[in-house]
């Protein structure tokens, strides 16, 4: 458990941090409020291990800031203090997104990790410097950071879009980001129970199997997030603990389980 601790708050986090904006205010209408939070859970096989804050705050210019702080927790803290920070600055460009900036910081552990990526869309490229070395990369219109593409995808949930495809600029690459509509569940979390949409992020390799499941009450924030390592046979779990989003059903006092059916491998 301890060797994957960097996977799981790398891998996670940017799944929970973005889909937390468009549920604050992002979306059509583009309407932001001032303040916004939400609080989720990180388990392996059961164990908590950590937990997500994620925070959205409005700027000058139009702009908007979200960022996300993951700590460990635990007996895992006793043998490791992982710190995972990161941040995309961000404006609206008519109906779409347009990262400005991102950021990520992971210490705490004994190989640190620091990038950083500025946007220029003016030359339509992407400088990206990663400890301490910078390099540029053309990159196409509605190009999105990893943090940010959840917000994307969230916004695109809400227009009833069917086809969830995305470019990202990422470790210097530009990928392409996949997802599919696989199912609708009720199921409850420590923040309550909620219906919700699953998603499924279609990879080309089988090594792991990534669902979310996001609430339509929520403006569909993901309130599970699992990742299966099919390789070691690990299972990944982000739960929604608290949010100041909507209406919240009665908190669960004790371990969540879901209503809906038993998980097989797609």
């Amino acid at each position: 458990m301890i060797p994957r601790m960097r996977h799981v708050l790398t891998a996670l986090i940017c799944l929970l941090t973005a889909s937390a904006v468009h549920a604050a205010g992002v979306g059509v209408g583009l309407g932001i409020p001032g303040d916004f939070q939400a609080v989720y859970q990180l388990r392996v096989d059961n164990f908590v291990i950590g937990e997500t804050q994620v925070d959205l705050a409005a700027q000058t210019s139009g702009r908007y800031l979200y960022s996300s702080r993951t700590h460990s927790t635990g007996l895992l803290r006793i043998f490791r203090n992982d710190k995972v920070l990161e941040s995309s600055l961000f404006t609206l460009n008519g109906q779409h997104i347009r990262p400005l900036e991102y950021r990520f910081d992971h210490t705490g552990s004994k190989k640190e990790r620091h990038a950083y990526l500025k946007f220029d869309w003016n030359a339509g490229e992407v400088a990206n410097t990663v400890e301490g070395h910078t390099w540029e990369m053309k990159i196409p219109e509605r190009t999105l950071d990893k943090l940010i593409v959840q917000l994307a995808v969230m916004m695109d949930l809400d227009a009833g879009k069917k086809e969830l495809v995305y470019s990202i600029a990422d470790g210097g690459k530009l990928k392409e980001y996949r997802f599919a509509i696989v199912g609708k569940e009720t199921l409850r979390v420590p923040a309550g129970e909620f219906a919700t949409i699953k998603l499924e992020r279609l990879r080309k390799d089988n090594d792991r199997t990534t669902y979310f499941w996001c609430a339509p009450s929520l403006g569909y924030l993901p309130v599970r997030i699992k990742q299966i390592e099919h390789e070691d046979n690990v299972t990944y779990l982000s739960e929604l603990k608290q949010t100041s989003l909507g209406e919240q059903p009665a908190a669960v006092t004790e371990t969540p389980a879901t209503t809906a059916p038993a998980e097989t491998k797609p």
